[in-house]
């Protein structure tokens, strides 16, 4: 669980990243634009190449979301075919708190009514069922 929990965060960052950097190329490209909130007039055109350049940037980045967002897709329904095939309710729960919604575990004993301690004591047991689950 610990390689998927990994894999999973990681495409999490990459995907957030990516929309980051996205963010940032349109901003820039709205000052590319020379329309803004200043009224002056502008003596110089603005610079098309770079407007295209940004442009061509952010269609890239929007292209390896997508691709991003499809490999974590596919990791997210691995991982749900695996917890819907555990026979006890409430570790199908738990386990799909933090895998599948990724919840802290905190969050997750309070959602049960239970202590942390009893609920690292719970999962324990769910991931020795989900392991059976699997054979």
């Amino acid at each position: 669980m610990k390689e998927y929990w990994e894999q999973a965060e990681r495409l999490r960052r990459r995907i957030n990243r990516k929309i980051h950097e996205i963010h940032l190329l349109r901003q820039r490209a709205e000052g590319m634009n020379g329309s803004g909130i200043n009224d002056m007039p502008r003596t110089v055109s603005p610079d098309r190449s770079k407007m295209e350049g940004t442009v061509f940037k952010i269609m890239a980045l929007e292209q390896d979301i997508q691709e991003t967002q499809a490999e974590y897709d596919a990791l997210i329904d691995v991982m749900r075919q695996r917890i819907q095939r555990v026979a006890d309710g409430d570790d199908r729960d738990l386990l799909i708190k933090r895998y599948l919604e990724f919840k802290a575990w905190k969050t997750i004993a309070a959602e049960f009514g239970y202590s942390e301690q009893n609920i690292y004591r719970l999962h324990a047991k769910a991931l020795e069922k989900l392991r059976v689950d699997e054979s």
